[in-house]
Parts: C-alpha cells; structure tokens; sequence
C-alpha cells in the first residue's frame, strides 16, 4: 500500500461539523469478471426468454439487457467485499484495541454481528443463485489499506450507506417479483447497520434525509473498485460492466465552499467545461452546479440550506436536464458525508414538519 493512499485515508476520513469524509480513490483498472456479458449461456430456467428479460433498462443504460443473475451476483460481489473489509478490521483490532480508542466493548461486539450478517447476505445469494443453476461470483482480492479503529469505523459508516444505495438502484433491475422481499431486507439492514454506527457509535446524525439515494451498478462499482485489486478470471458476468473516472476531492469541501475537483475525461467525452455540470445526489434530490470557468475545475458546492446534508454522491455529468443515469455520468460517483446534528436549531429549520 503506497504511503500517499495510506495517509489519504487516515485524513480523509476524519469527521468534523464543516468538513466531509470521503472514500480514498484510486487508480486501479480492474477486470470486474473474466467473461464477457454475452459468453455466458446456460440451459437453466432462469436463462430463459421472455419479453420482460429483453427488455433493456434506460436507468441501466446498457448495450444489453439485465439478468437476474447478474444483478445477484453483482449484490454478492459487493457482500464479498463487506465480509473481507469486516473479517480483516476485526481480525486487525481486538476489543482491547477499541477500548484504547474509546469505545465501549459493545461497539466491537456489534460489528462482529454485522459480520454475521454479511456472511448470511452471502450464503442467501449463494443458495439462490445455486438454485437457478447459474455460476456463482467468488471473492476477489482486496485492499482497504492500513488504517487504525477510528477510521476503520468510518469506512465501515460508508460501506454500509453505499450498500443501502446499491441495493435501492439494483432493486429496480430485478425482473422477478420474488425477489424482491430478499433484497428489500437486506436493504434494510444495510441501513439499520449504517444508521447504528453513525448514530450510537459517532455520534452523528443517523440518516441523511427522507430517502436513500439509489446508484446503478456501475456507479457502484466505481466507488467498490478503489477496494478491489483482482478477482478471478472465472467469475461470471455482474450486472456492472465498468467503473467511471474517479473524482478527487480535496478534504476541505463543505457546504458553500469552492473546490476544485480533479478527474481525467474518457477519449470519448467532452473536453469542453462548459458542456459539463457537478451533480450531488442527496437523499432530498439532485442539485446542479456549473464550474466556475470554463478552464478550470472549481465548482462552489451548495449550501446547507439548498440540501447539502448527510451522505452526498458528486458526480460530473453532461446533462442537467435528465436523471442521472449511466447515459449522463460522466465521473464518480465519489461519496462524501457532511455530518450534522439534528438537534441544532439552524438544521431543525431546514426540515419544517
């Protein structure tokens, strides 16, 4: 692990009333599955065709349809990551390590039960997908870098408010009605689990708004690929075909402050600033900023006041006038939290009953 990403991480991370945290880029190129989307057949009932499997999704916005099983194995892929960053954390600090940063032994023994959880995620998904027939995604290698409890609870605020936006943007690509209830519960969860540490553990606030803000799996995946260093050349296809350009943000972004974002353009997309916009997704909706120049990439962020509360997905899009989508993104999603406390007279006007 380079010392540069190491340090990205402990600093990043920290949490402040003005500040955010953000998950540490990088810039990996990463293989998500060894075969292609169309190499894979097989004579299983879940294979077979119907016109709603045709059909492609525009939120997906892919060459080819969605299957079932790809966005399964796509959710397994990202509980194999949960379980890998959980079982290392915990294999790294004992209870004794927790108790020297501060925190009660029902902290760690908490987090020994979200593990559980993962495993059981895992071994739902694993039997499903089994059940169908299909090929069944396995872990890859991972990278979470060296980082000490405190920041380790952090990452693990954002593993677990990522997964809840990961399953509420999968949930939509499902075909088969009866699987919805299994991923609705572990939706659910996720939030439960990502709600407990940001309120009992940080004492922050537990939720960023009225809704979760639902990903695609290739926004998804562009934040899970700063994690993952390889995964096996047999994995079967997922429902997430490639991660976007990372965005880069300085750890002085705030509420009403300028930034200057850095991220490189693919070949194919617009080199001209002015054909490109910022988009933070909040749990509220989706505010737009322009750059402030057409040479440069500074944006003023918005304010607490305009919605910028909580978990905040920034994005460079090419359209303020359209859902962002796949079609429309451009770079990041990057995550960033600016925590809040309800309680604060300024934060309890923003929400009128």
């Amino acid at each position: 692990m380079p010392m540069m990403k190491t340090a990205l991480i402990l600093s990043a991370l920290a949490f402040s009333s003005s500040k955010a945290y953000t998950i540490p880029q990088s810039k990996r190129t990463i293989d998500i599955v060894g075969k292609s989307r169309n190499s894979v057949s097989s004579s299983s009932s879940w294979s077979s065709s119907s016109s709603a499997e045709s059909s492609s999704s525009s939120y997906y916005s892919g060459s080819s349809s969605v299957t079932d099983v790809e966005v399964l194995n796509y959710a397994l892929t990202l509980e194999h990551l949960e379980v890998a960053f959980y079982t290392q954390g915990l294999a790294n600090f004992s209870a004794d390590a927790f108790a020297a940063a501060g925190f009660a032994a029902a902290v760690r023994a908490n987090y020994d039960e979200i593990l559980s959880h993962e495993e059981t995620h895992i071994t739902l998904l694993q039997s499903v997908l089994e059940e169908m027939g299909a090929d069944v995604v396995q872990a890859c290698t991972y990278d979470f870098g060296s980082v000490d409890v405190a920041s380790f609870i952090a990452m693990s605020a954002a593993f677990e408010t990522v997964g809840a936006s990961a399953y509420s943007g999968a949930s939509k690509l499902l075909l088969r009605r009866s699987l919805l209830p299994a991923a609705s519960a572990i939706l659910s969860t996720e939030a439960r689990q990502s709600t407990w540490i940001q309120s009992t553990v940080q004492h922050l606030n537990p939720w960023s708004g009225a809704f979760e803000v639902p990903l695609t799996p290739n926004q998804i995946f562009t934040i899970a690929s700063n994690f993952i260093v390889e995964c096996p050349s047999s994995n079967p296809p997922i429902a997430a075909t490639h991660a976007f350009p990372p965005i880069s943000i300085p750890t002085t972004a705030a509420p009403g402050a300028s930034v200057q974002l850095s991220f490189n353009l693919n070949e194919t997309s617009s080199s001209d600033l002015s054909e490109l916009s910022v988009a933070f997704l909040t749990s509220n909706g989706t505010i737009f900023e322009q750059f402030s120049s057409s040479d440069s990439y500074n944006v003023t962020f918005p304010t607490q006041e305009e919605g910028l509360l909580g978990t905040v997905f920034v994005l460079i899009v090419n359209s303020t006038t359209e859902d962002v989508t796949d079609a429309t993104t451009i770079a990041g999603p990057t995550p960033l939290m600016f925590p809040f406390n309800a309680t604060d007279p300024q934060i309890e006007a923003l929400f009128p009953n």
